[in-house]
C-alpha cells in the first residue's frame, strides 16, 4: 500500500467526529442577586433558578406519574 504519515500508523483505526456544541441557544436566566423569599434565610439564588426559594426552603411538590394521582 501507500506510505502512511506519522498520524496515520497512530490513528489506523479511529474515526472522526465533530465536537458537541450544544443546542445552539443559551440557558435561560433570571436578575442576579436575588435571596430567598424565606423568612430569615439569606442564601442567593443561581441565576438558573427560576424558584422564590432555595433548596432548602423550596415547597415539596408531588410528581404526577403517567396520569395518576398519588396524593
Amino acid at each position: 500500500m501507500g506510505e502512511r504519515g506519522e498520524l496515520g500508523e497512530k490513528f489506523e483505526g479511529s474515526i472522526g467526529g465533530s465536537a458537541f456544541t450544544g443546542t445552539g441557544r443559551p440557558s435561560r436566566t433570571f436578575p442576579q442577586g436575588r435571596v430567598c423569599a424565606e423568612d430569615g434565610c439569606d442564601t442567593r439564588l443561581s441565576i438558573y433558578n427560576e424558584g422564590r426559594y432555595c433548596s432548602r426552603h423550596e415547597p415539596q411538590a408531588t410528581p404526577r406519574m403517567r396520569g395518576k394521582k398519588i396524593a
